[in-house]
């Protein structure tokens, strides 16, 4: 936005705000056939775990839910592009899914391993009631994730923060039109809030004509129009979006 561009520092928790309204984008045909793709390899690794006879039916079993969370990790990447996101070099997709709240990785990052092992280094296959649980591990995988596959597309907001924030992952684009408290945003880095790019410099002063209910016109109120800066701001307000989902 060329030189005289200004930033601000908001805090994307919006602090006694709360959700007056959400749009969501839908599945489509490609999506769909990815969701079954991955959960019929869950179901072809249960067949083999509650059908089983021998080691290669373990083997096939962890291959199989190896395929399915594959399946479903490159679903999200498709759809929210985390190698855009600086850290994607050190923690990997899992990492940036329990970033946003979305997971806890370290069963997930077991069953991986496990799964290289077998199929690379000729390990042991777990035993069947490991592969239970790790079957059990990835349908709540697959069921958590589940709901972020139509991506949230925009949030209202009412009460102490008033507005709308948009949302586009892939490449990510974050705008908002809001009044927020002065509290609630800053000249300056605040540690855990999120740098916004002003649409102009006079975006950050007076109000919108929508006010709070409850707030009178004198109130402090400082009002945004602008978009995320840089992919690592983008945290605080994807975690707020996928909280709406989850």
């Amino acid at each position: 936005m060329g030189a005289a561009s200004t930033f601000r520092w908001v805090d994307a928790t919006f602090p006694d705000a709360y959700v007056d309204g959400s749009g969501r984008s839908g599945i489509g045909v490609e999506g769909l056939a990815l969701k079954e793709r991955s959960e019929s390899s869950h179901a072809h690794a249960d067949y083999r775990i509650k059908n089983h006879q021998t080691s290669y039916d373990r083997i096939d079993a962890i291959l199989a839910l190896k395929r399915s969370m594959q399946t479903r990790l490159e679903h999200l990447d498709s759809l929210y592009g985390f190698k855009q996101y600086p850290e994607y070099k050190t923690i990997g997709w899992m990492g940036i899914l329990e970033k946003w709240g979305v997971i806890r990785k370290r069963m997930l990052q077991r069953m991986r391993q496990l799964r290289n092992a077998v199929e690379h280094d000729g390990a042991e296959p777990p035993s069947l009631e490991e592969c239970a649980d790790y079957a059990e591990v990835t349908w709540w995988f697959l069921r958590g994730t589940s709901p972020l596959l139509a991506p949230l597309d925009m949030i209202d907001y009412s009460g102490a923060a008033y507005g709308t924030v948009r949302y586009s992952y892939n490449p990510l684009v974050i705008a908002l039109r809001i009044d927020m408290g002065r509290e609630m945003v800053s000249e300056e880095p605040q540690p855990g809030w999120s740098k916004i790019e002003l649409v102009s410099p006079e975006s950050a002063q007076g109000k919108w004509n929508r006010v709070p209910e409850g707030v009178s016109e004198a109130a402090d109120i400082c009002s945004v129009e602008g978009v995320v800066a840089e992919p690592e701001s983008a945290h605080g307000f994807l975690r707020s979006a996928f909280s709406q989902l989850l």
